[in-house]
């Protein structure tokens, strides 16, 4: 019986809300159910079915996005043809509302007061009597007056410091801090940079410390954080983590994208408010597990900088005024990829056996050259972590008694030692899963990242066992690893042996977006439902801004229904939001429950459904979509991309440079026109190209201290 569908039709990215609501007759023991579903051509994208009731209620939160691409139906199913009599039958499809993570109770002051000077050239900063900062352009004001936002308060009245021949600096004190910001402007650049340092009187903890943009006029081109391009049909806000935006009029447009030395941007649509985050708790959420004795699965959440008097924050970024021009994106993966899959593996209870089945596809093969299945055979790389030592001697007897000799470790397998190897020389990363099963100790801890740095060279780290007691692995991250009074300090260890990209759990933990799954799909949030989510491609943490925190959003466990959690359909998911997925897995631990290896005639052998999706992960590898790839290849790639500066010269023109001391392998853009790209000594720069949703997205390789123009 269906009850109604809705066709394709293009709706702009949001949430809606889908009540029905009937009366049902039925009898008692009815197998029947309602059904919701959608289907793209033959393909099943959604599909969810809920038990009747006589007075039947549902709210579901359905993602518009969806319904660009599907035909979606609402249906009731009845395999046993029971006798059902529907009545007071009613739906609707409206709006959902989507949580905000803007500022609160922002202000947007009107000034009348009397210009007293203006500075710069075609982008100007005009001071107003009454102390009020604005942007302009020789047409007239572009901003309401800039404010700063810190926490809860708000500061609009700046006083000049300094004024040279082609620089300004403007001073906002307050109870709080003192902040001042350097403006740099130059006759032959459209482009305005500034500089912002602030120097606090009093221990702050910081929620947010913010720029605020208000602007008057103009119209939004947004450069989303999975690269696409909004400028009709906009959101209320985004989360644009370093990406960015323009704002049009009628010949000209102000930029801003790139902006590496900001923690993260937000845009307000609805007000007209840029909000440039200099600092931001939800950019580097990060929690800590406390040693207790008495209780378990307690933490505290520290993702707030904490500010002691004297302390400065420092960011920078440009504004540019240009003609109106579509500005070329960096993309996330290299090589002309448009998204990535990261297995990020954690070693706990693991044997020989299991790690080659899934692998190298069988526990008989020794050689990752002769793999039947499994990781190896195609050819996805995964971070695996390890543990270096056993000194309790954990064996796995204790999850299943088939496998009764001590779990994988380094120092006590050489055989595993040359598995890993193998691995290595595979594209594996090889990284510390902490250093054993339990709390370590300062020495055990330094001899094992000093092993792995000589033997494996990963920069990465997972945190294993954190919890309260003494026994849960101190050494973490999100334990005593952070703390130099501790016996189990970690971070200055960390450093001298070359770790600098540390798993995160605090997500996983967290969960703040548990509510906004949707069906059986990959990423948390689901990634169309909307923009406003601040969820960055990786953190900087305030404590130490050279490491790089990473995620996960929980454990991935597919047991039987491979098919069901890494279908086609939630992998394309990832390649059309164009995000770099990572996953939690324990794919050798020594029980079956994990789903990714299974006894055949008695041997064990990487799990059908296993091997079926990383085939599907191959072919979109090859079709050139999806670059299976390592937490290491992907943030290093991310940190080569914070040293390339992004400008623009009179023409018109992109002008990248790139500050790095290496060749930027594959790097790649998107744009909405054909790029051509030019050496400075007008050699035109041979490129790779190919098509993709009406853009173009090109990549070549950038040498280091190399100035290109994109034209």
């Amino acid at each position: 019986m269906n009850l109604f569908q809705i066709e394709q039709q293009q709706i702009c990215d949001k949430p809606l809300l889908l009540n029905v609501s009937f009366t049902a007759e039925y009898q008692d023991n009815t197998k029947a159910s309602l059904v919701l579903s959608a289907k793209s051509g033959d393909k099943t994208v959604f599909w969810d079915s809920f038990a009747l009731e006589h007075d039947f209620h549902l709210t579901k939160k359905i993602p518009s996005h969806l319904l660009n691409s599907a035909k979606f139906q609402c249906y009731v199913y009845n395999p046993k043809k029971d006798i059902l009599k529907i009545s007071d039958f009613d739906y609707s499809l409206t709006d959902a509302e989507v949580p905000s993570f803007l500022p609160e109770n922002v202000q947007i002051e009107e000034c009348e007061a009397k210009i007293l000077a203006s500075y710069g050239n075609s982008l100007y900063l005009d001071y107003y009597e009454n102390k009020y900062l604005e942007l302009g352009d020789e047409n007239g004001p572009l901003t309401a007056p800039v404010s700063l936002y810190l926490n809860d308060s708000q500061y609009f009245e700046w006083d000049v410091d300094r004024v040279g021949r082609n620089a300004v600096s403007f001073v906002n004190e307050n109870r709080q801090a003192r902040t001042v910001i350097i403006v740099s402007y130059y006759d032959e650049s459209p482009t305005v940079h500034f500089d912002v340092s602030a120097k606090f009187f009093e221990e702050t903890e910081v929620s947010r410390f913010a720029m605020l943009l208000p602007f008057v006029n103009g119209r939004f081109v947004v450069y989303r954080q999975n690269m696409h391009v909004d400028s009709v049909n906009l959101q209320d806000e985004y989360y644009l983590d370093h990406e960015g935006f323009s704002l049009r009029n009628d010949e000209t447009q102000l930029n801003l994208y790139h902006p590496q030395s900001l923690s993260s941007v937000q845009l307000d649509v609805k007000n007209s408010t840029a909000v440039l985050n200099i600092d931001y708790e939800k950019d580097h959420p990060l929690i800590h597990y406390p040693t207790r004795i008495d209780t378990l699965e307690h933490y505290v959440d520290i993702s707030k900088r904490k500010i002691r008097p004297g302390d400065v924050l420092t960011a920078s970024f440009d504004l540019s005024l240009t003609q109106v021009v579509e500005l070329p994106r960096f993309m996330p993966v290299w090589e002309g990829y448009e998204s990535a899959f990261i297995f990020t593996e954690h070693a706990d209870w693991t044997d020989i056996r299991t790690h080659r089945a899934v692998c190298f596809g069988s526990e008989d093969v020794t050689s990752a050259d002769d793999a039947v299945g499994g990781f190896v055979y195609y050819d996805v790389p995964v971070t695996k972590s390890v543990f270096y030592s056993n000194p309790n001697g954990v064996i796995n007897l204790l999850k299943n008694r088939r496998f009764p000799d001590m779990h994988s470790t380094i120092r006590t397998d050489t055989v595993f030692f040359d598995f890993l190897k193998q691995l290595k020389d595979k594209g594996f990363e090889i990284c510390l899963h902490t250093p054993e099963q339990y709390t370590t100790t300062r020495p055990d801890l330094w001899e094992a990242l000093a092993f792995m740095k000589k033997n494996f060279g990963s920069p990465s780290w997972i945190d294993h066992g954190y919890n309260n007691t003494y026994v849960n692995n101190r050494e973490d991250l999100v334990c005593d690893g952070l703390n130099p009074k501790s016996h189990y300090y970690a971070l200055d260890a960390w450093k001298a042996n070359g770790v600098r990209y540390l798993w995160n759990a605090s997500y996983e933990e967290m969960r703040p977006f548990e509510e906004w799954m949707f069906s059986n799909g990959l990423q948390r949030p689901y990634p169309f439902w909307s923009d406003a989510f601040p969820k960055p491609r990786y953190m900087r943490p305030p404590f130490d801004e050279d490491l790089i925190l990473w995620s996960t959003e929980y454990t991935l466990e597919p047991g039987e229904h491979w098919d069901y959690y890494l279908s086609r359909h939630n992998l394309d998911v990832v390649v059309e939001s164009r995000s770099a997925f990572i996953t939690h897995i324990y794919p050798a631990w020594v029980t079956t429950a994990r789903g990714f290896w299974d006894m055949e005639d008695g041997k064990i052998v990487a799990k059908e459904g296993l091997n079926h999706a990383l085939q599907r992960i191959s072919d979109l590898r090859d079709r050139q979509l999806m670059l299976p790839t390592t937490v290491e290849k992907y943030l290093h790639y991310h940190e080569l991309l914070q040293k390339i500066d992004y400008q623009y010269d009179n023409d018109g023109n992109v002008v990248l440079t790139n500050n790095n001391d290496e060749t930027v392998n594959g790097f790649t853009l998107i744009s909405k026109s054909p790029i051509s790209v030019e050496r400075s000594n007008g050699e035109t720069l041979q490129t790779k190209q190919r098509e993709s949703c009406g853009e173009y997205i090109i990549w070549f390789d950038f040498n280091p201290g190399e100035k290109i123009f994109l034209k």
